[in-house]
């Protein structure tokens, strides 16, 4: 039985310590509870947002009027090369755990705020490498309709056969195998994101063999770098804005004289100009001004229109 709770405060859920209620929140193991949630909410004629790891998102101080999904898979397997993960595997353990097992491929998530399934989402990425790079398939719960039609129009995509869980007649959605093609992985994007009722439950990962003291010394590396360049312990979303053709979003802002600038309580960080800092009682209201404002300054300054990386919640 699900336990759906009401006017629950968002802003604890996400890394930047911001944001409204939701007017209904539950939290979901599994993907039958995933379906069992959507068609509560379909029934109730409510819109529904699936959050994660609360990381790359700004909620509205006003909240969310629906239902807030807070995927809790944490579920993480490892055999041989393949490794599969739930969607809310946090992004630094599925980092330190392949490591101690010698495998190589995601020790760039060891700095990454987040889960595996926003991972998947944005196709995260750090030191020139992507999720996508070592992604073989995501499982989904998605409308029957879309399944059909997707599978329909794109026949060039095997995909294995998807399971209809016995939820009655009310229930339309369904789980499938996305294999990574069907994904559309691009820069920072993925088909999830054109499909926001596409909830990915699972992923599974191959990796490439190496010796542990190897992966581990990698996986250190980075996560020194991080720490010494980006500000890591912060209330911070991660980067919020993606990098141009050509260009880096935080030398543009710097170069805009955009570092450390602050309305309220959200700040550029001193540290990296594409994070932007919760100093302790930022409202999402002042973070949108901050924003806007880089935007505009960057676009008179370098004729660059800056794109959002982050995803806007409740607004």
């Amino acid at each position: 039985m699900l336990n759906i709770q009401k006017n629950i405060p968002l802003a604890p859920y996400t890394t930047l310590k911001i944001g409204g209620p939701a007017d209904y929140f539950v939290e979901a193991h599994n993907e039958d509870e995933i379906i069992e949630a959507l068609i509560w909410a379909q029934t109730q004629k409510i819109p529904y947002y699936v959050l994660s790891g609360g990381s790359n998102v700004l909620i509205s101080d006003q909240g969310f009027r629906g239902l807030i999904l807070r995927i809790t898979n944490y579920e993480l397997r490892i055999t041989n090369a393949s490794v599969i993960a739930g969607a809310g595997v946090p992004l630094p353990l599925i980092a330190k755990k392949t490591a101690e097992q010698g495998l190589s491929g995601l020790e760039f998530c060891i700095g990454v705020p987040g889960t595996v399934g926003g991972a998947v989402y944005g196709n995260a990425g750090a030191f020139g490498q992507e999720t996508k790079d070592v992604l073989e398939s995501a499982r989904v719960v998605m409308p029957k309709k879309d399944c059909t039609s997707f599978f329909s129009n794109h026949k060039q995509i095997p995909n294995s056969e998807f399971q209809i869980p016995n939820h009655g007649d009310k229930n339309q959605w369904v789980t499938t195998e996305l294999p990574k093609n069907a994904c559309q992985f691009a820069y920072r994007e993925s088909i999830f994101k054109s499909h926001k009722n596409w909830i990915i439950v699972e992923v599974s990962f191959l990796l490439k063999t190496d010796a542990p003291a190897n992966c581990k010394k990698r996986m250190l590396a980075m996560l020194k770098d991080k720490t010494t360049n980006q500000p890591m312990g912060e209330r911070a979303a991660g980067s919020i804005f993606k990098n141009p053709p050509n260009a880096k979003a935080w030398e543009l802002i710097s170069e805009a004289e955009m570092k450390g600038y602050q309305i309220g309580g959200a700040k550029v960080s001193d540290i990296h100009a594409n994070y932007i800092i919760n100093t302790g009682n930022a409202t999402a209201e002042q973070m949108v001004m901050l924003i806007a404002m880089i935007k505009q300054r960057v676009r008179v300054r370098a004729k660059v229109q800056l794109q959002e990386e982050i995803q806007y919640v409740g607004f």
